[in-house]
């Protein structure tokens, strides 16, 4: 009987030692990403506390299609080549595509469970499932987008001092085109709510009740109609700056160049769009500091900014990490481990997300690390005059719908643009035309596609 009691407690004692045998195992990744900032965050947050899993990265640039179009070729050829990733992360334009996919893993094949999710926001979680509600990717960041304004324009043109009094300009779209009107007879039209259509596009397709297809279906939302209503009034009114996002007279308008009221942008267009161009000569890399030195002497924006909820509450951006489901099947327990602790550390961790957040600013996708960070007392942060970003994203964050995100929604929404947007706007076609155009040009880029 001791015999067998103590081949029993061994027994015990080697399944307890195995986690962390495997964990020190040295396990090798292949990573594949669209920039290098998974890649940065592995080199600064992740290696040092798990030497045991190295990595190989391959970066491919999203332009031209190219990052898909490499994953596409090789997981088709053979997506458990040596070569091929364990782990790649996803983009809003295409993560669609990859969790709808069979080539992404379920993620309660590596041992997740459903409440390991529990504190996730909703939105980052439903982007994330394919149409089953399968979970196959997570991200570490949330990107609820906001209104941001400039105070002292506001201030000028339209007597408004607080960022509530602002809300109220804005609490509606009907408030938005009304504040417009007002703010071009204010200024005598030198000053402009928006820069761009696209700028408020966002806003708008995210608050659909539903998607670009459904049941194989071409929807077109009522949504999109009273988006044209509003971007046609600005366009005949002369309530814009009738520019292009990512062009020069988009950021024009943030460095101060043109005045140019709001900019509808999500967390990272706050951190990495925005500020970075609040000033002509600024680069991503300077320190509060020296941003608000060079915008002083330069007659930049910087600390001019603030924030509002705006219109509705929406979300523009961010990235998945998702893993290969061929390389996960074919993995054993300590390589299943390791790609387990990449995913969970920064899709889940809150101590993680508590100093990354802390570290750069950025909105995590975690409820609890977001209501930790605000009870406090927030991200005052000097680029909005000392106003806390995170309390006013957090508003948004969870408001935003994620349901109606598709497959195809990079590809309609061009299309979209193409033929509707800005031919209907500019007067080139009547309203009947441009849509029968928009329908015309689905059927001939989707052949599976049903369009009446």
């Amino acid at each position: 009987m001791k015999k067998v009691l103590s081949l029993v407690l061994a027994v015990m004692l080697l399944c307890a030692a195995m986690p962390f045998a495997m964990a020190e195992e040295e396990v090798t990744l292949n990573v594949w990403s669209f920039t290098n900032e998974f890649q940065g965050m592995i080199e600064k947050y992740f290696a040092p506390s798990h030497p045991n899993i190295k990595f190989n990265f391959t970066l491919y640039p999203t332009d031209g299609g190219e990052y898909t179009s490499h994953v596409d070729t090789l997981l088709a050829a053979d997506a458990t080549a040596e070569d091929a990733p364990d782990i790649f992360t996803l983009e809003a334009a295409f993560v669609k595509k990859y969790v709808n996919s069979d080539w992404t893993a379920d993620l309660k094949d590596l041992g997740f469970t459903d409440d390991d999710f529990a504190t996730c926001i909703p939105a980052m979680l439903q982007i994330g499932q394919n149409p089953e509600g399968v979970q196959k990717g997570l991200a570490w960041q949330s990107t609820p987008g906001a209104l941001m304004y400039r105070a002292d324009l506001a201030e000028k043109y339209l007597g408004v001092t607080t960022p509530e009094e602002f809300q109220e300009k804005v609490a509606d779209w009907d408030a938005f085109l009304e504040t417009a009107e007002e703010l071009k007879e204010a200024s005598d039209g030198a000053c402009k709510m928006f820069c761009a259509t696209g700028d408020i596009w966002n806003a708008y397709q995210y608050n659909r009740s539903q998607g670009w297809v459904v049941d194989g279906k071409l929807v077109i939302d009522d949504v999109l109609y009273d988006f044209l209503d509003l971007v046609k009034t600005a366009e005949e009114e002369d309530l814009y700056a009738k520019g292009m996002a990512w062009q020069e007279a988009w950021y024009a308008g943030m460095n101060g160049t043109n005045e140019i009221m709001c900019y509808l942008l999500p967390t990272w267009g706050l951190h990495y769009v925005l500020k970075p161009n609040c000033v002509p000569g600024a680069d991503g890399s300077m320190s509060d500091e020296e941003l608000q030195k060079l915008s002083d002497e330069n007659g930049g924006t910087f600390g001019l900014w603030r924030m509002v909820a705006g219109p509705v509450g929406y979300s523009w951006g961010g990235t998945w990490v998702g893993a290969n489901a061929a390389k996960v099947a074919a993995a054993d327990d300590a390589k299943k481990a390791a790609i387990k602790e990449v995913i969970r550390f920064f899709t889940l961790d809150p101590d993680f997300l508590y100093t990354y957040a802390k570290d750069s600013g950025d909105f995590v996708s975690n409820n609890a690390v977001v209501d930790k960070i605000i009870e406090e007392g927030g991200t005052p942060n000097p680029f909005l005059g000392g106003q806390d970003h995170y309390s006013i994203f957090a508003q948004a964050a969870n408001l935003a719908n994620a349901s109606t995100m598709t497959d195809y929604d990079e590809a309609m929404n061009k299309l979209w643009d193409d033929n509707v947007t800005q031919p209907y706007i500019k007067g080139e076609v009547d309203l009947d035309t441009a849509i029968a155009n928009f329908k015309a040009a689905v059927s001939a880029q989707f052949e599976g596609i049903e369009v009446e």
